[in-house]
């Protein structure tokens, strides 16, 4: 049996374009990940080739979970949206053409802390210890390698067979998160109305997790468990079903100024989610899970000033990847010569998950400067195109962020590698801990000044911060990836015209001196 329990499947696919999960995929000596894999939407013209196949590789953050297990914990169920498996959809949609890989961590500490011991030891709440050689590069080479195979050997009958159980247990995994969304929406507006007539003794309270440790204004139930907010447009449309009920949200609400402040919100929500319905189409079948990753941006120096433009890349990939699924008799061509480990690799870090791109560096480091002639290591490192740090942070009070000059060298060295990092006001502008912003800035500031090729985007630098932004900066990024994605095929379109208008300009030349050539011909009879 492959992956745990006798009741585990070799996967557990949504449909037959993913998710999946494939559990236990054995790595280095004997670790071992299980992994939530989405293979790509558009078919790429040259997919017999490995090489120019790209793979997308992410370590998210505390609390990134399945969502069956997100759901049974109480600090982390308002925050399913995030789960492992709605990221590897969100991922999907930036990057159509790729194969999406999610690593989830090798243990979920007290089901909050993301510990990726596989890559980077750490201690019970994943605050790292970094070592100039963990094998992590090698475990993740071998893990691309047994993904290949393990995708392979599943019967295609076993992936077709369970899209319809699959897609009503997704259902159920969105009831279940709207249903949570709704319980903790109405705790945070009851919380409002209380604040303004009495003053609330539990306003805030410190906890000792990643992430999580410094939340403001946090809600405590009547048995102690932390309740967390949710943003306002981000309740989902179930919460405008129950208001229904004589205005009442979870039953008896008798407060007048909550009601109608809640009418106001969900007429509000109503009006978003019709826009948002309109101007953009789904690109997964699983829409229930899809849903909920629809969220309205604002300060956002990225996704607010090209919503527009993101939105029109999603309907484009949207109706390539629906002819070319309608097109192609095969439903799995994404298995043909598949070899993950010989693809372009993107890595992707969020929160909790940089520590791993961080213990990359140091690796980077070690096998550059004691170990340059380990051709298999070099040939892995010469596929590595792209490194995202999305919002970094981890427990521990210092190494949110790589500040060695040596080791910024090695990185800048590495030919061909682009550096992206991607902010909130939740790790850099926080005062009660300064040390993430000035590693931050040491980390940027010695990239540029080694001139390497980095970019910073600060995100929803106009609100204040909190939780759910640093979350949605995956969208704020993907977003990104849209416009810039729109942006390339804009210039492509620019460039065959003009390689067009060229064209036709040297043809009608040619005419016109053929036709100049036959008239002095004649003209010399």
């Amino acid at each position: 049996m492959l992956g745990g329990g006798s009741g585990e499947r070799l996967c557990t696919p949504s449909t037959s374009a993913g998710p999946f999960r494939i559990f236990s995929v054995a790595g280095f000596q004997n670790r071992a990940n299980d992994i939530v894999y989405c293979p790509p939407i558009v078919r790429q013209h040259s997919v017999h080739v490995p090489e120019d196949s790209t793979a997308i590789i992410y370590f998210g953050g505390d609390v990134q979970d399945f969502p069956e297990s997100m759901e049974t914990n109480r600090d982390s169920r308002g925050y399913m949206k995030y789960n492992l498996e709605n990221s590897a959809i969100l991922l999907r949609e930036a990057f159509p053409r790729s194969h999406i890989i999610v690593i989830r961590p090798v243990r979920m500490e007290f089901k909050t802390f993301s510990c990726f011991d596989n890559f980077v030891r750490g201690n019970n709440a994943g605050v790292p210890d970094h070592t100039p050689m963990n094998h992590a590069l090698q475990h993740l080479e071998k893990l691309l390698q047994n993904l290949s195979q393990r995708l392979i050997s599943i019967p295609e009958n076993e992936i077709l067979d369970q899209a319809a159980q699959a897609a009503a247990a997704a259902a159920a995994v969105a009831a279940a998160a709207a249903a949570a969304a709704l319980t903790l929406s109405n705790a945070t507006v009851t919380s409002e109305s209380n604040s303004q007539s009495a003053p609330a003794n539990d306003s805030s309270q410190e906890m000792d997790i990643d992430i999580l440790q410094v939340q403001e204004n946090i809600t405590v139930d009547a048995d102690g468990a932390v309740i967390f907010p949710i943003v306002g447009n981000e309740v989902p449309e179930a919460v405008n079903n129950v208001s229904g009920n004589n205005g009442n949200i979870g039953g008896g609400g008798n407060d007048d100024s909550v009601n109608n402040h809640q009418e106001q919100v969900n007429n509000q929500q109503l009006q978003q989610q019709q826009q948002t319905a309109a101007a953009i189409k789904m690109t997964s079948p699983t829409t229930a899970i899809n849903a909920t990753n629809n969220v309205e941006h604002y300060n956002n120096d990225c996704g607010t000033r090209q919503a527009s433009a993101a939105s029109a890349t999603t309907a484009s990939a949207t109706g390539t990847s629906t002819s070319t699924a309608s097109s192609d008799s095969n439903p799995l061509w994404w298995r043909e010569n598949l070899n993950l480990d010989k693809s372009k690799l993107v890595l992707i870090g969020f929160s909790k998950g940089c520590v791993v791109l961080n213990q990359f560096i140091y690796e980077f480091h070690y096998l550059k400067t004691l170990t340059p002639d380990d051709s298999s290591m070099c040939r892995l490192l010469s596929r590595i195109s792209d490194m995202y740090w999305l919002d970094g942070g981890h427990g521990g009070q210092k190494n949110t962020w790589i500040t060695s000059r040596s080791l910024l060298e090695t990185l800048t060295r590495m030919a061909g590698m682009n550096i992206h990092v991607h902010l909130t006001p939740y790790q850099v502008q926080d005062d009660r801990r300064p040390w993430i912003r000035k590693e931050e800035k040491l980390f940027t500031e010695m990239l540029r000044r080694l001139n390497a090729p980095i970019t910073r985007h600060l995100h929803y630098d106009n609100q204040p911060a909190n939780l759910m932004t640093h979350f949605e900066v995956l969208q704020a990024f993907c977003q990104h990836v849209h416009a810039l994605n729109q942006q390339q095929q804009q210039m492509q379109q620019q460039q065959g015209v003009g390689i067009s208008e060229q064209s036709s300009a040297a043809v009608a030349a040619t005419n016109n001196g053929s036709n100049n050539l036959l008239e002095a011909g004649e003209e010399a009879k």
